[in-house]
């Protein structure tokens, strides 16, 4: 081909592309949103921790019409549910709702490995999606997008571009003006925005955060950052007051934006498939580290609350089992007990722009039992993570009695 040919051949793949992504949001979403998680009669139930006659009860207290669908069936999506929540006594509640002291500072938990395919954003997006609908504290969690793919964003932000709202890359670049009587942190504020999960919100990225790697290599070059690791963490500060858990996605690499993120953050998670090449992948990204950490230990970080290797996509075989064995012996505190194993049902959710938190079992398209099966899970290694933090917690508040 030559220059003419190539430059067709390459719009016709953009074009191409534009198509598909907009044929597949036209069937899955509804005017460019997702649909909330619904709740059947049962579901809600014990969602709630309460019988059938109680929660009748607190409904009608809320002027919910469960009944108010053209089919009539009982149901209510989860913003409702929330509603019906915060109509309960305390003693009918199964936890009161979280408040941070401020002892408690905001935690913000970055998701890495260098090594790519190994589940970083599904895992980013099912915790954070975990946190914010299965622990009854309504911990107000955060989605932050670092990786210019956008896939994250895909979850909770699908037309968050085309509406004009602001990227992290945006923020970070400065790439806006405020209007008139704006102030800086509203705007930071304002560009994290709500999802189909009221007390989460996403910082979107988008595609054209692409290019903030090399805008961070200018700004460099031309000594006109004076710090190009603090960038998220000013973010991150404006707003800290907003949330109590912020999850950071990463890309598969480890240019500015990652540094970034390893900054901002307060604890690390890192992602590994169990299989060889991961596991090799990922030791020689861990041998490299320690230069990573003292560039952020010269910017003046404080260090980690925790440092935990989280295992996804887990398959139950002889080798696994023997792989798990390697790794037991070398990382024994540093993994986590329970892994997200492998499930058609992430899979199939993912596929349709959810986690396994973001509908419920009623609605899932395919085997029941499968679905409820990977929720589980999911609740289990979630769990795991909240206790981390729970520790955290507690030991700031003791610090400072």
């Amino acid at each position: 081909m030559d220059s003419e040919q190539t430059t067709h051949a390459f719009l016709a793949l953009k074009d191409s592309a534009d198509g598909l992504i907009k044929r597949r949001n036209q069937r899955l979403l509804i005017n460019n949103k997702k649909e909330q998680r619904n709740f059947t009669r049962a579901e809600a139930s014990a969602y709630l921790a309460i019988n059938s006659k109680t929660l009748d009860k607190y409904v009608s207290k809320t002027n919910i019409d469960p009944r108010r669908h053209d089919d009539a069936v009982w149901s209510v999506n989860l913003e409702e549910i929330y509603l019906i929540r915060d109509q309960l006594p305390e003693e009918l509640r199964k936890e009161a709702k979280f408040v941070r002291s401020e002892h408690q500072k905001v935690q913000v938990i970055v998701i890495q490995n260098q090594k790519g395919g190994v589940g970083k954003t599904v895992s980013a997006a099912t915790i954070a999606s975990g946190i914010a609908t299965e622990f009854p504290q309504e911990y107000r969690v955060g989605l932050i997008d670092m990786d210019g793919q956008s896939t994250l964003s895909m979850y909770y932000a699908t037309e968050a571009i085309q509406q004009g709202c602001l990227s992290v890359g945006d923020l970070m670049m400065e790439n806006f003006e405020l209007d008139e009587g704006e102030t800086l942190q509203s705007a930071i504020s304002d560009a994290f925005l709500p999802t189909t999960i009221p007390n989460l919100r996403i910082l979107p990225a988008s595609q054209y955060d692409r290019a903030l790697e090399g805008w961070f290599h200018e700004q460099v070059f031309n000594k006109a950052l004076s710090s190009p690791y603090t960038l998220l963490d000013n973010i991150i500060q404006a707003v800290e007051s907003e949330f109590d858990i912020i999850i950071v996605d990463t890309p598969p690499s480890l240019g500015y934006s990652t540094y970034n993120a390893y900054y901002a953050a307060s604890s690390v998670i890192f992602p590994l498939s169990v299989t060889q090449n991961d596991i090799d992948a990922t030791c020689s990204y861990f041998s490299y580290i320690p230069k990573i950490w003292s560039l952020l230990l010269n910017e003046g970080h404080s260090g980690y609350d925790f440092m935990k290797i989280l295992l996804t996509n887990h398959r139950d075989s002889a080798t696994t089992t023997e792989l798990m064995n390697q790794l037991t012996q070398y990382f024994e505190q540093r993994i986590y007990s329970k892994e997200f194993k492998h499930s058609e049902a992430i899979r199939q959710s993912s596929a349709l722009l959810s986690t396994v938190f973001d509908m419920s079992k009623s609605e899932y398209p395919k085997a029941k039992s499968s679905f409820q099966n990977a929720q589980q899970n999911a609740f289990e290694v979630t769990s795991q993570i909240m206790r981390d933090i729970h520790f955290v917690w507690s030991q700031q508040q003791r610090e400072n009695q």
